[in-house]
């Protein structure tokens, strides 16, 4: 109990009559085990437990070749949603994937999966590996733990972590830029203070920069809307949605990534789509020329160490290449 660390999961069992207490919790050291701790009326102490599922872990690689989109070549060769989703939120800091990505370009990815008896997949890890391969220029992105947890950096040692995402939607059209224009419902010309992107109905929208949620309710002609709130710099807004993600509320803490909603038609609307907002010291300003400070970059004795593991990567990659040829 040491060794906690950043996204581990620990949830709890609690009896909320008067007094509210703490039933049992677990905690998750790994995919395949899970300590679980249980309150005895007897002692009055909590007594643990080590729970071990019988999982295989598999190290699964995929590529495909970009034909619509990123999320329909990644579903066409079977990669679970959870991790197209955890792929698009790594690159969402540095691509834009309405404008980046074009016909013919393609990805890899290594990623960890568990079997059970049955050799399904019940769930899945990391993403040890990803390269985005566009108009021919590679973008890989290694997997590396540091002090705050997991994170994905370039080959030479750059996080790509920064404080918001580029875009909080994967597989959408740019529909509407920043700036002046016909309203499309109202006829007549006006400031329009955000981004819109087009996308089927359900299309799930991510926080595009942790932060806390200062508004999670019907917003009038924004419809069902999220305003988060990152810092005393930025917030950002998500207007429209068909419905909120789970959990979701006002006041509650979100990480970068989390679903918060999914794109809908609500309010004053003429089509599904997410109308995205920057607000920067309480101006709106146009998302796509916001200009954000880069990741750390690793350096000493811990950069040494990310090159080694950079290399086993890379081996592990030929490995399972070859293994299919």
């Amino acid at each position: 109990m040491n060794n906690l660390y950043k996204n581990q999961k620990i949830s709890f069992k609690v009896d909320r009559q008067n007094p509210v207490r703490i039933l049992e919790f677990s905690v998750e050291k790994s995919k395949t085990k899970t300590i679980k701790f249980t309150h005895s009326t007897e002692t009055d102490n909590f007594e643990y437990t080590e729970i071990e599922k019988n999982l295989t872990k598999v190290i699964a690689h995929k590529e495909a070749e970009i034909s619509n989109s990123l999320y329909s070549a990644a579903i066409d060769i079977d990669i679970q949603p959870n991790v197209i989703i955890d792929f698009a939120r790594i690159y969402g800091f540095q691509i834009d994937f309405q404008r980046d990505i074009w016909k013919n370009d393609s990805f890899q990815i290594i990623y960890e999966t568990f079997l059970d008896e049955n050799k399904k997949i019940v769930e899945t890890g990391n993403i040890i590996y990803a390269n985005l391969i566009l108009q021919g220029k590679e973008n890989p992105l290694y997997i590396f733990k540091t002090k705050e947890g997991y994170e994905h950096f370039d080959k030479f040692g750059k996080s790509v972590r920064k404080s918001l995402m580029k875009t909080p939607i994967n597989g959408a059209k740019l529909s509407s830029s920043f700036g002046m224009r016909k309203h499309p419902i109202l006829g007549f010309n006006k400031m329009h203070q955000g981004t819109d992107f087009s996308a089927p109905t359900g299309t799930a929208i991510m926080a595009s920069g942790s932060g806390k949620i200062v508004k999670s309710r019907w917003c009038g002609g924004g419809g069902k809307c999220v305003k988060i709130k990152h810092n005393s710099t930025y917030s950002t807004v998500y207007a429209h949605m068909s419905k909120f993600g789970r959990g979701i509320k006002e006041g509650i803490r979100v990480k970068q990534g989390r679903i918060i909603g999914y794109v809908g038609s609500t309010g004053m609307s003429t089509g599904p789509h997410l109308h995205y907002e920057v607000i920067v010291n309480g101006k709106k300003i146009n998302s796509k020329k916001l200009k954000l400070p880069s990741g750390k970059i690793l350096k000493g004795k811990q950069r040494e160490i990310f090159e080694i593991e950079k290399i086993k990567i890379e081996v592990l990659k030929s490995e399972l290449i070859a293994k299919k040829n």
